[in-house]
């Protein structure tokens, strides 16, 4: 799967998703840091507070590095290690952050094996779903965190790659027809399995159990996504033709019926974690 992820548009910190709307981001960061204007990392922050920066941590499929750019930017750590399968995406990385931070192409579960009892903390951010034997993994985190070390997850947690059924799509395309119609592209939401990518969700719904057995959650914010995570990539942009305004209000409606869902009780398909 090298050759898929050395394409730097696969990467989601260059690639357009759902997250980066602006009303979507304002209502993830609400849900995680209770402010609109606070990106997740706040949360850890505060949870850190006087304990930053902490010393040496590595960010497990770093991509193209954008947050471990912002681990430095924003004064979390002093010694930050990026690592992935990706030459393509490492050597972005490095164009990226310059001389600030450590890069390496790697094996994850070779990497940290080789460093037992380096690091404080562990960073996965919407790379932990892309891994199988997770209880495998989290063994060798475990065993790279110095003691008092954490793990840090911004993952996707919702169903597996092979755990889609037709009734998981009722509701996301009830929503779907809920919006104008001038912002719907195909007739049907479908399961948003990513065919070219093998990896992608291969077993994401077991993420939380595992790494409840390894460790203690400490603290977890859920931020939704099991609509608008699905339905989004649907909507008609005004790039592709949609009305503006009816871009803008099916954002809306999908963030209402999201919400609503949430306060129901519905399960999370996207989490941030903090672990020892």
């Amino acid at each position: 799967m090298t050759a898929y992820w050395n394409e730097l548009g696969h990467h989601t910190d260059l690639a357009p998703i759902w997250m980066a709307h602006p009303d979507v981001r304002a209502a993830i960061n609400r849900r995680v840091t209770a402010d609109a204007s606070q990106w997740p990392l706040a949360a850890l922050k505060r949870w850190l507070g006087a304990r930053m920066p902490i010393g040496k941590v590595v960010s497990v499929g770093c991509g193209v590095g954008g947050l471990e750019r912002s681990l430095i930017s924003e004064g979390i750590a002093r010694d930050v290690t990026g690592i992935d399968a990706s030459p393509a995406a490492i050597e972005e990385a490095r164009a990226l952050a310059g001389s600030a931070i450590t890069y390496a192409v790697a094996d994850a579960r070779q990497f940290l094996a080789s460093h037992a009892g380096e690091f404080d903390a562990v960073f996965f951010h919407q790379s932990l779903h892309h891994f199988d034997r997770l209880d495998d993994l989290m063994t060798v985190v475990r065993h790279a965190l110095k003691p008092g070390g954490f793990l840090y997850a911004d993952e996707y947690v919702g169903p597996s790659r092979d755990e889609w059924r037709w009734w998981r799509l009722l509701i996301p395309n009830l929503a779907y027809y809920s919006v104008p119609a001038a912002a719907r592209r195909p007739h049907l939401v479908r399961a948003p399995i990513n065919r070219d990518d093998p990896t992608e969700a291969v077993r994401s719904s077991e993420i939380v159990a595992s790494i409840a057995r390894h460790f203690r959650i400490v603290h977890k914010r859920d931020y939704g996504g099991n609509i608008l995570a699905v339905v989004y990539p649907n909507l008609r942009r005004p790039s592709e033709g949609a009305p503006p305004d009816a871009f803008g209000r099916a954002v809306r409606r999908l963030i209402a019926i999201e919400e609503r869902l949430l306060r129901l009780g519905a399960g999370s398909f996207y989490t941030t974690m903090i672990a020892q």
